[in-house]
């Protein structure tokens, strides 16, 4: 019977350390590795933007990006939803019609970017090659919309788990399936 408990505490200790090591921090070599992908992934993002939503009023603030110890890497960046910015206290009150519009217009740009950021996880997610596959990669998108009561501000999120990202370029599922993998939550 003791013989029995001390060969259980012994494998107890034995998994927690390996769940220890498996949870440590990155080296410093491996963090710097991290930063250099986190860094293209910012670059494929931020031109991915620029191209999709047009100047002077699309991004509001270019996308940058972190690796955190035990979740993965994560990326956000702010971006205007309203199609032309307020033009003081002298602007003319919008129409009825003109305010539907311009909510249809938010609508699609916020559906735009929604898909941008899925096709950036889908077509350069593997940038990341140094993210565990047990972790995830998240790019947070902070939106801002003019009204005439002032701004209003949300956030969206759409997660990728690594191993799904890995899935994809190591064509054991296809792009339909990594999609459904997404998560997108927004608040």
């Amino acid at each position: 019977m003791r013989r029995t408990t001390m060969a259980v505490l012994g494998l107890l200790v034995a998994l927690a350390g390996s769940v220890l090591q498996t949870s440590a921090t990155p080296q410093k070599d491996e963090l710097k590795k991290l930063k250099n992908e986190i860094g293209l992934l910012e670059s494929v993002l931020n031109q991915s933007i620029a191209q999709t939503f047009s100047a002077p009023f699309g991004m509001l603030d270019a996308a940058r990006g972190v690796y955190l110890p035990g979740y993965g890497a994560v990326l956000d960046f702010e971006l205007n939803l309203s199609s032309s910015p307020p033009m003081g206290s002298f602007a003319p009150l919008l129409t009825p019609e003109k305010q539907r519009a311009e909510r249809e217009q938010e609508m699609k740009r916020r559906e735009q970017v929604k898909e941008l950021a899925e096709k950036v996880l889908a077509d350069f997610g593997q940038t990341l090659s140094d993210v565990p596959a047990r972790e995830s990669v998240a790019i947070v998108i902070h939106t801002v919309a003019v009204r005439d009561q002032g701004l209003e501000r949300s956030v969206m999120v759409v997660q990728a788990p690594k191993e799904a990202i890995d899935e994809y370029h190591s064509n054991a599922i296809d792009r339909a399936a990594f999609l459904r993998k997404l998560s997108v939550m927004e608040y």
